[in-house]
């Protein structure tokens, strides 16, 4: 069945209010949803971008609580700035969305029960489902790109995967005047190629993937949907997990549910959750490496999985009501703007160990560290609209050594680019920017839907 288009569903939207009764309970069209509907209808109907630009401005200066509006024109616009050869406006742009977060703290973005995490953990990564399964670019991608990401059934993700890649295979096969099964093994031996180079790489620098310990989240996330009988991922409000960058035994991860307490009756009664102490659960059977991996409750609706030392010292400073976690992270999530899909912050000690503290020439790292600016952080957004974008920050200690990182950014992308297509391509809608106060990077990727789906199902 073919996909609607966005701008039909809008001009259908139109048609049925056109048509409703003056009784009908169907609110009139505001102020942002007319300006959104006419700029989508000058750039995807009629083609007109200076006519989809003037409304996606005028939408951005509106007040208004309908946010998945605001974002949806935002990307837009910064997909029509590059087509039109306005690039000088991408910066501004960029510095809107930051500052829209930053005229006030929000925490309303993440559970309750993030204020407990222990203060060592420096990493944290917030998803909103909701959010991102009503945008645009999911409704689109239909079933086949929501279970992708959302799905527990592997073989399920793989048989979608497989018909994908066949699918795009035999595309290209017609284009090309090959066999499809010719295009789609070659795909595959590049990918497998691919993966042996990494693996490599991975083995000279003195590290294997067989070692590394994924952040807790990802471990848990699967059986916890099996337990309380949930059909997928997607049934989350809110997924934060907190972790340290190099100790990751240290990893916290807090699911967010409606009916949680319900469920979990059901699931500990049925002997899908064993009941371990007052208050306390465990997953039967869980396929991770710490061994005592258990659950509690420390706010409704908020189910928190932890080793059990790190539960016990959230168990304590909920009871305490003492906020545990640490400042500079904090900080860092309260200015992420709160009409995110999905974010990632890491504190300062984290991105420079994580970054230069790698480094092998200690020399080197030095001198690096002497002329770049000290990052006070890194703060990541995805927004979905009818495209992801993902926008990052990384405030730094001054404006000249900002003003300096901007310009190497600048220069690596550009050498890139010159020297390698298949960069350049990856690169085209990566722009990168210096805040207002010439004191952070800025940086936004636009990922469109066509984009996307290569990523997902026809990238080596």
């Amino acid at each position: 069945m073919a996909w609607l288009s966005l701008a039909g569903l809008m001009l259908a939207a139109v048609t049925a209010t056109a048509t409703t009764t003056a009784t009908s309970s169907r609110p009139p069209e505001t102020s942002a949803e007319r300006l959104h509907r006419k700029g989508v209808h000058c750039m995807e109907v009629i083609e007109r971008p200076q006519c989809a630009i003037e409304n996606f401005e005028a939408l951005l200066d509106q007040r208004t609580r309908q946010r998945e509006l605001l974002t949806d024109g935002m990307l837009r616009l910064l997909r029509l700035y590059r087509q039109t050869d306005r690039e000088d406006e991408i910066a501004p742009l960029l510095r809107r969305f930051w500052d829209a977060g930053g005229d006030r703290r929000s925490r309303g973005h993440v559970p309750y029960s993030a204020r407990f995490l222990p203060d060592d953990l420096d990493i944290l990564v917030n998803v909103d489902p909701p959010r991102l399964l009503a945008s645009a670019l999911l409704e689109r991608g239909g079933d086949p790109l929501r279970d992708t990401i959302f799905t527990c059934d592997p073989v399920k993700r793989h048989d979608i995967e497989v018909e994908k890649r066949w699918e795009r295979a035999a595309a290209q096969a017609s284009a090309e005047g090959r066999e499809t099964w010719e295009v789609f093994y070659e795909k595959l031996d590049a990918q497998a190629e691919r993966r042996r180079e990494y693996e490599e790489r991975r083995e000279r620098r003195g590290r294997s993937t067989e070692d590394e310990i994924p952040p807790l989240v990802f471990a848990v996330a699967c059986p916890l949907v099996e337990a309380l009988a949930l059909t997928d991922n997607r049934s989350w409000r809110r997924v934060t997990s907190g972790s340290h960058h190099r100790d990751r035994d240290r990893s916290v991860a807090i699911f967010v549910l409606d009916d949680l307490e319900t469920r979990m009756a059901a699931a500990t009664e049925q002997g899908r959750l064993l009941a371990v102490g007052p208050g306390r659960w465990r997953l039967p059977e869980l396929d991770h490496p710490s061994p005592d991996i258990e659950l509690a409750v420390l706010d409704r609706g908020e189910l928190v999985a932890a080793p059990r030392s790190m539960l016990d010292e959230m168990v304590e400073a909920r009871d305490k009501r003492k906020r545990r976690i640490n400042r500079e992270l904090d900080r860092l999530v309260g200015k992420v703007p709160r009409d995110t899909g999905m974010f990632v912050v890491l504190t300062p000690k984290a991105l420079r160990q994580m970054g230069l503290g790698g480094m092998e020439r200690k020399g080197l790292r030095k001198v690096l560290e002497a002329v770049l600016p000290r990052p006070k952080g890194l703060q990541v957004a995805a927004v979905a609209g009818n495209s992801l974008a993902l926008f990052t920050r990384v405030p730094t200690d001054t404006a000249v050594r900002g003003r300096m990182l901007v310009n190497v950014a600048n220069m690596i992308l550009a050498r890139n680019t010159r020297d390698d297509p298949e960069a350049a391509q990856m690169l085209a809608d990566l722009d990168v920017a210096e805040a207002a106060d010439r004191k952070a990077l800025l940086a936004s990727y636009v990922i469109t839907p066509a984009r996307l789906e290569t990523m997902l199902w026809d990238t080596p």
